[in-house]
Formats: structure tokens, C-alpha cells, sequence
């Protein structure tokens, strides 16, 4: 596995590149998960791996109140000028999601992100992640992401830089999920659903799965 400074500073290259590298308009996750939240009575969020910010914008702009974590200093810097005069309930911060997150116990309703887990985590990195995910969220919060998955067209291409992993012709090491692996993922909580979906999102169509687990209101 490479060194994860490598790919840090493969994101900070692409968000230098262009302000919106994955266009302005909310992801099909954010479109999908909006009623969800809305239904789980949710008035906070916790976004991992928040890009340049256009499903946090999408989730501000519809009243809830956002906390945006990304590694990518060129990320969050482009979103607190975006920030400025807009009014939105929303606090950003550069942070590694695989050191604890600096929020105390049952802080979040819901916790939020598209396409972060599937990046060069191992499997028992991203179950540390998630554990300290459950461990933020309020009893009964729930939590949303999405990872590319074994049907993506990408899958088993390119280089090999580990179990389920290629490393693609831009640079970024892209982790593939199974179904199994997500199950295996979502001890401690409920899982409530799978579902596949593209995202059709620049530069190609990807295949992924949104995934949404709840935090038992008592301890499993």
C-alpha cells in the first residue's frame, strides 16, 4: 500500500484543478438519503470525506445543521469561501477520519458520506471508522454512506494495490465492496438496507451501494 500522504495530496491536486470536480448538483446518495433524514426527525449531520461540498450544501440549504470533515486542506479551504455570506448552519474542519473523531459521545443524528469508505482504508480501518461513528451518533441516529462495489466496471482493473483495490489511471487507489463485506461492516448496528445505484457523476458511471445502519437505541 502506498503512502496515504500520496493520495492526500492526489485530492488536494484535483480540488486545485477545477472548483467543482464532481459538478455542482447533489449526488444520488444526497437526493436518496434526504427523505430518510427527514423521516429519522434529523436536525444535525456529521459529513465524512465532504469534497468540495456539494451534497453539504444540498443538506444545509434544506435546513439541517451540517459538521464537514475532509483531509483535503484545498477542499475545506474552497468550501469556507463558498461559505461566506451564504447563512448556512454549517462548521467545516480538516480532519483524518482514521484518528478518533473530535466529537464527544452521542454528538450527531445522522452521519453522512458518499464514496469515503471506498478509498484506500483497509477492511479493519473502516470497521475502526465505524465504531467511532456509532460511538458520535445519538441512540437510534443513522448512518448513510455509499461504497463502490464488485459490479462497478472498474473492478478487478488497473493496478493492484490490495485486497479489493486498484489503483486507476488518475492516481486515486478506489476500495471495492462486497455485500458480504458491508454485513461483516455493520456489526454493533441494525443494518436497514442495501440498495445498488449509478452514480453518474464525472468523469464515469459508477456502481455502488447505499448502505444505512441505525445505532441500537439499547446497547446490542
Amino acid at each position: 500500500m502506498q503512502d496515504e500522504s500520496d493520495q492526500q495530496k492526489q485530492w488536494d491536486k484535483t480540488y486545485a484543478s477545477a472548483n467543482d470536480f464532481f459538478g455542482t448538483d447533489p449526488s444520488e446518495l444526497a437526493v436518496s438519503a434526504l427523505p430518510a433524514f427527514k423521516d429519522n426527525k434529523v436536525r444535525n449531520i456529521l459529513e465524512l470525506g465532504c469534497g468540495q461540498g456539494r451534497d453539504t450544501w444540498f443538506f444545509a440549504k434544506n435546513g439541517f445543521e451540517m459538521t464537514a470533515l475532509d483531509y483535503s486542506e484545498a477542499g475545506i479551504c474552497q468550501m469556507k469561501e463558498k461559505a461566506k455570506g451564504q447563512g448556512a448552519k454549517v462548521s467545516l474542519k480538516v480532519h483524518d477520519a482514521r484518528d478518533p473523531l473530535p466529537f464527544p459521545d452521542d454528538s450527531f443524528d445522522a452521519i453522512y458520506s458518499h464514496m469515503f469508505f471506498t478509498m484506500e482504508f483497509t477492511e479493519e480501518e473502516v470497521a475502526k471508522m465505524l465504531a467511532e461513528c456509532q460511538r458520535v451518533l445519538r441512540p437510534g441516529g443513522i448512518n448513510i454512506y455509499s461504497v463502490r462495489n464488485d459490479h462497478d466496471p472498474h473492478y478487478g482493473k488497473f493496478i493492484a494495490k490490495g485486497k479489493d483495490m486498484w489503483q486507476n489511471p488518475m492516481g486515486f487507489v478506489v476500495h471495492f465492496f462486497t455485500e458480504e463485506m458491508i454485513r461483516r461492516l455493520a456489526k454493533g448496528y441494525e443494518l436497514m438496507w442495501i440498495k445498488e445505484f449509478e452514480d453518474r457523476s464525472p468523469p464515469f458511471v459508477k456502481k455502488l451501494y447505499e448502505v444505512a445502519l441505525r445505532k441500537p437505541s439499547e446497547a446490542l
